[in-house]
Parts: C-alpha cells; structure tokens; sequence
C-alpha cells in the first residue's frame, strides 16, 4: 500500500484538511483510499496522537492508539484487498525533523510492512505565517523573549523558531529550503511540496490535496463548494511591528522559499 503522509505545515488550513479526510473517510474508502482512524484525538481530528508519540511529546495517549494500532489497521485492510493507499495527517510530523529517531520509527515500519510513502506539506509565505503561528503559540502558552519583535529576529537569525515552554518542546522552520534539505537527508522517501497561498488562490487547499492522493472528479469538486472559508484576519497582537519585520521576513526567506517549491515539484 502506498501511504500518503500530511505533515503540515501548521497554519496551512490543516485543521480543515484533516476534518474533511474525517468526514470523507466511507468515499475515500471507496474509492481505494484509507483514512485510518488509529492515532488521532477525536472524530474530526487528524494524527495528532501518532505524531506526538514518535516526537515524545508529553500529550500522547496510549489509549488513543499510536504506531502499533496503525499498523494494524493498516494489515487489515490490506488483507480486505480494498484500499491500495492510505492517508494520514498531522502538522506536528513537521517536528520529526528535529526528532531524526522518530521519523525514522515510522518510515522503517511502514516500509517493513510492505508499503511505500510519500510526504507531503504545504508552504505559506512567511510574513503571514509569522502573525499566525505566533498568534497559535501564544494562545498555546508559549512566550516568546521580547514578544513578536523577539520571535521574528530569532528566526531571521536562526531560519526557525524553537519553543522549550510547552510540550516537550517545538521547531518551526521558516527557511524551507534547509527543511527541504535536512529531511531529504533523513528520509529516502519522496517529499512533495506545495504552494499553500497559490492553492488558496486557486481551487483551494482541500481539492489540492485530494488530487494528490488521486481522489474521485466528484469528490474533489465537492470538497472545493464545502470547503469552509480560511480565517485571512490580520494578527492584532503584531500590527505594531507588522511594517517593519514582515518585509525583512520576506527579504530574508522568499526566494530560497520559492525555489524550494519549484525543486519540490520537480522532486514528484
């Protein structure tokens, strides 16, 4: 079985993503596509709690499954002969790149079992995904040094952005061209990356990402009438610095970021 691995990044509509693969699990199904329900946290969400067992992070629960019940799920249907792909989904995969033994944890038993795996992720332009991301931690707990004017100079430093206050920690890249590299290098697997803004732009996120996992016309087209409309406020914490920080995020990044994407494509 092929599996298709979502992995963010965060404040790319994923939320949305992951309720519609949910709420559209019975026609994938038939349509040969598994959604498998072992690793995630509710009805809607998506594999949340896989993706905080292999990165170690202090919210998992054993009780709601992780890489063993995957599998499992995984062996039943392939001996049901009705799916030939499976799809999972969680923007804290993303982490695994900092986390080189869990992602490796999860390649190596997929591949052991006989399937192969396709990564994929979304890139937003960094001066929207800044405001956002900031806005997600801060509500989260997480307070960065100095505020937003501290969060964007440590990633204009860095490329990414590192948190130690909550949750066993997190990394969030911003310079995708050394994410791109660094998790080629720890996964012989295809990474194929997309252009979130120009997919909001156009048919949308949720038709993007069905056509890649090969979903049915109607479906698709299904998706791109209900798709819920993605939330485009301007951050108010950040407006004071908005001005000043979000053309040096873009001046720092953008184009490494874009040719990212075009190799990214050329890698499918």
């Amino acid at each position: 079985m092929h599996v298709f691995i979502h992995i963010g990044t965060h404040k790319t509509g994923t939320t949305s993503l992951q309720a519609c693969l949910r709420s559209c699990a019975s026609e994938l199904a038939a349509a040969g596509i598994l959604v498998p329900s072992a690793g995630t946290l509710c009805e809607t969400s998506g594999h949340h709690n896989l993706a905080f067992q292999l990165a170690g992070d202090t919210r998992y629960d054993s009780a709601l499954g992780g890489l063993n019940e995957l599998l499992e799920e995984l062996r039943f249907a392939d001996r049901s002969l009705r799916s030939r792909r499976a799809v999972i989904s969680s923007e804290d995969f993303f982490c695994l790149v900092e986390k080189p033994e869990g992602l490796d944890r999860l390649e190596t038993a997929l591949r052991r079992e006989g399937h192969s795996v396709t990564w994929v992720m979304f890139l937003r332009r960094v001066d929207d995904y800044s405001e956002s991301l900031y806005t997600t931690l801060w509500g989260c707990g997480v307070r960065p040094r100095f505020g937003y004017p501290g969060f964007v100079l440590s990633i204009l430093a860095k490329g990414k952005y590192s948190q130690t206050q909550r949750f066993g920690g997190s990394v969030h890249y911003f310079d995708f061209a050394a994410f791109a590299r660094r998790w080629r290098h720890l996964s012989t697997s295809r990474l194929l990356l997309r252009d979130y803004d120009q997919a909001v732009s156009t048919e949308g996120v949720l038709p993007c990402f069905l056509r890649i996992l090969g979903a049915p016309d109607d479906l698709i087209t299904k998706a791109g009438r209900e798709q819920p409309r993605l939330n485009s406020r301007i951050e108010y914490i950040t407006r004071h610095y908005r001005r000043l920080l979000r053309p040096l995020l873009m001046a720092r990044f953008h184009r490494s970021n874009l040719r990212a994407l075009h190799s990214g494509r050329r890698h499918a």
